[in-house]
């Protein structure tokens, strides 16, 4: 009997000790934690992930239409080599001349290979009736794409009269602003480089300007009808070539 009261007793003095023990933790001072540490701590528990467009919302919002695929970005059909930034520039400028050009022709993005520059001639007042014609600016390095005899031969080849031999060129020179220019003109059935039919009907109109460090070769090819329309225009740029600079030797 005395031994089970003394297992009693003990029991509740070792459950009153760990009692006093736990009250003093819970009353003990706790140590403070930096203050950066519970405001980042509940600005990452708080965090919800953005929607799927808050981004580009923001961006759009900054600057606006910045990124909007409902606006499409304006493009401009830009010659490369002019000092305007519009289609419809009233000067070709290469690097070594300048030609008058007339508003209706529309520079385009070179089709072929060793085409400087490259437009759009249409007939007047045609709609769709006559197809427009290409005006064709080349620049060679002196040495380069072959002599003027050659490149006049190479067209001559291109063309074919109603007989099917290689069409006569009328060829005539001159000099303008001290530039020796080459005038060559031809008709017949057309079939250039790459084409698998010729192309009746068809007119060309080319002026090779020779300058003492490069040769300008400029074309324009397409039915008659539309290259006669534009004959003048054609004349009118020739007779304004102008070089940039003083002729160097």
């Amino acid at each position: 009997m005395r031994n089970q009261l003394s297992i009693v007793c003990n029991r509740l003095v070792a459950t009153l000790f760990m009692g006093v023990l736990v009250s003093c933790a819970d009353n003990a001072p706790k140590p403070k934690l930096p203050a950066a540490f519970p405001a980042k701590a509940a600005a990452n528990s708080d965090a919800l992930p953005a929607p799927a467009g808050a981004a580009t919302n923001a961006i759009s919002s900054a600057k606006p239409n910045a990124i909007d695929p409902a606006i499409p970005a304006p493009t401009v059909a830009a010659d490369p080599l002019t000092s305007s930034a519009t289609s419809n520039a009233s000067v070709i400028e290469l690097p070594a001349i300048t030609m008058p050009k007339p508003a209706a022709w529309t520079w385009v993005k070179p089709s072929m290979q060793f085409r400087t520059l490259q437009y759009k001639v249409c007939h007047p007042g045609s709609g769709q009736a006559a197809p427009c014609a290409d005006l064709i600016v080349s620049v060679f390095q002196l040495g380069d794409g072959g002599s003027v005899d050659a490149n006049i031969d190479r067209w001559k080849n291109q063309f074919q009269n109603a007989q099917g031999a290689p069409a006569q060129p009328t060829r005539s020179q001159r000099m303008v602003a001290g530039l020796s220019v080459t005038r060559v003109d031809m008709r017949g059935a057309w079939k250039g480089m790459g084409m698998s039919e010729a192309q009746t009907n068809f007119e060309q109109l080319a002026a090779v300007i020779e300058l003492p460090r490069e040769t300008i070769y400029i074309r324009m090819v397409g039915s008659e009808a539309t290259v006669e329309s534009a004959r003048k225009d054609f004349e009118a740029m020739v007779d304004g070539i102008a070089p940039r600079a003083p002729l160097g030797k």
